[in-house]
């Protein structure tokens, strides 16, 4: 790579990709959590379009996954969503490969668009939220995660599993990645609280990791990255 070249990919703006993944199988129907998840798109709109930072660094997509997968919003800035942002409706069952195989798909089409764009971008992170296991077959799912996070894939997501409802810390620690290293992930789950009180606590750990991940890119350039949220932030999680 010539010196010119470098300094101009070097120079170019950095963006944060941000995916919400959200399981609307019919269990999340009985339990009332389909409501609270429509409340977080519009709460991450008002918050990107209250602050010119974040809507300048931050780029968010959503999807849903049931029987299949598929893509709500894409990833762009919210800033030039120019329709009602989308709902997210009960479907079907629980198949995690589906959102798996959904998700490489879009991020190496999402790159690709970025990169014409002239824009770096950091390794997106995902926020997968869920109130049980798959029922797919054990070996698909297994299959679909491990190409997603492929270490060849150079653009394998941070993947944080948000447990509600029936979910268990045993099966979200199965979708952590990285689950080692300096930036290892971590699975969070709801303890003694109803799923509806689950999914806002989820929507304000993402609200606040995004405001922490665009101020350390602010204030520590192509170092900074993606902030997964503290402990602290939910402390009545495990």
């Amino acid at each position: 790579m010539t010196e010119n070249r470098r300094a101009t990919e070097d120079n170019r703006i950095l963006v944060l990709a941000f995916y919400v993944v959200v399981d609307v199988s019919q269990s999340m129907q009985f339990s009332g959590a389909i409501e609270e998840v429509n409340k977080i798109l519009p709460q991450v709109a008002d918050a990107i379009d209250g602050s010119p930072m974040l809507g300048d660094l931050v780029r968010f997509g959503a999807m849903d996954f049931a029987d299949d997968a598929r893509v709500l919003l894409r990833l762009g800035d919210l800033r030039d969503v120019q329709t009602a942002l989308p709902t997210f409706t009960t479907r079907g069952r629980t198949s995690y490969a589906a959102a798996f195989r959904l998700l490489r798909q879009e991020i190496e089409r999402d790159l690709a668009q970025l990169r014409s764009d002239n824009l770096r971008v950091y390794r997106p992170a995902v926020f997968f939220i869920t109130d049980g296991e798959p029922t797919d077959e054990e070996f698909e799912v297994q299959a679909a995660f491990d190409e997603l996070t492929d270490p060849s894939f150079p653009a394998r997501p941070n993947i944080l599993p948000f447990g509600v409802g029936t979910a268990t810390k045993e099966a979200l620690d199965r979708w952590i990645f990285p689950k080692t290293g300096g930036k290892a992930m971590r699975s969070y789950l709801s303890v003694d609280v109803d799923p509806r009180t689950a999914i806002a606590r989820v929507t304000e750990a993402l609200l606040a990791s995004i405001i922490a991940s665009a101020a350390s890119v602010s204030s520590a350039g192509q170092s900074g990255g993606f902030m997964p949220p503290d402990d602290e932030d939910l402390d009545d999680w495990i």
